[in-house]
């Protein structure tokens, strides 16, 4: 089996995180998009033997992604099609798969800034005793991570609600482990509470620095609230 080959959705920076927009105006979202996209990608490359393109139609994703040392694959699908996720990564998978028959697959959300290089690893060691894995999210619902490692075929894409039920579904194998920084996506204000609580990469630290107190404060909250509710279990 040849090197792994990560594979990293990233949508447009206008269309990303609005869940967010309430505690953040646009540029400090498409800031910290692009800060959590580095980290993510460096965690993955430091994983050892790992190939990073991010398949974005965003040129400043693109110039972002490169700067990180990852490769970048225009997203061509229109963004009306239907299942335009899921098509894009058909297609970047179907374009490793043509390079490099060999490559273990997996696709990795962009939005994981406490991502460490050992969960990544433990993961795709589950990958490669079942062939096909599963990282659900912290909601037990989604799907950060998808890594398969059946030479020659292509993983089963089922990006979008419930996708973990689907991915498990299709025969992934859920893996087991905790895996935290692996398993927190970051989409609401109380997502990226968690993620500073359990410590973020570089990047995403500094965005972080240089936001205005409110957020920092309902983070350092939300911190101190589940502490106590650890406390008094």
């Amino acid at each position: 089996m040849s090197a792994t080959h990560v594979l990293v959705p990233v949508k447009a920076l206008g269309l990303a995180k609005s869940r967010l927009a309430h505690v953040l105006d646009p540029v400090a979202r498409e800031s910290l998009v692009l800060a959590m996209l580095q980290d993510t990608v460096t965690a993955a490359l430091s994983a050892g033997d790992v190939t990073v393109t991010v398949v974005t139609a965003d040129d400043r994703v693109a110039v972002a992604a490169r700067a990180c040392d990852a490769d970048v694959l225009p997203d061509h699908v229109p963004p009306g099609s239907p299942d335009p996720l899921n098509a894009a990564l058909r297609a970047a998978a179907r374009r490793v798969r043509d390079l490099a028959p060999d490559a273990e697959l997996v696709v990795l959300q962009a939005d994981l800034p406490s991502l460490r290089p050992g969960d990544f690893a433990l993961a795709r060691e589950t990958a490669r005793r079942t062939g096909t894995a599963v990282v659900a999210d912290h909601t037990s619902r989604g799907t950060t991570a998808l890594l398969h490692c059946v030479r020659g075929t292509l993983p089963p894409l089922a990006f979008g609600p419930e996708s973990a039920h689907r991915h498990v579904g299709a025969g992934a194998y859920p893996v087991p482990d905790a895996l935290p920084g692996l398993r927190l996506d970051v989409d609401t204000p109380d997502d990226l509470a968690a993620a500073v609580q359990l410590g973020v990469g570089p990047a995403t630290a500094a965005v972080l620095d240089g936001l205005e107190f409110p957020l920092r404060h309902r983070c350092d909250s939300a911190a101190r609230s589940r502490g106590s509710a650890t406390m008094n279990r």
